[in-house]
């Protein structure tokens, strides 16, 4: 139990760290405010499933 438990906190952290990635790159790369939003709320229903791809336990 253990184990898993930090196999699904290590998930979540790379996970975390994966979106601030994608979030910087939209920063920096849209070029209105409708590509920024348009370009975070992508980034977060990816980041939403790669979350749920987790380990539950």
């Amino acid at each position: 139990m253990v184990s898993s438990s930090k196999e699904r906190r290590n998930c979540c952290t790379m996970e975390k760290k994966r979106l601030v990635e994608e979030l910087r790159k939209c920063d920096f790369c849209a070029s209105s405010y409708e590509e920024f939003h348009q370009c975070y709320r992508d980034a977060a229903k990816e980041s939403g499933e790669w979350s749920r791809s987790c380990p539950m336990n």
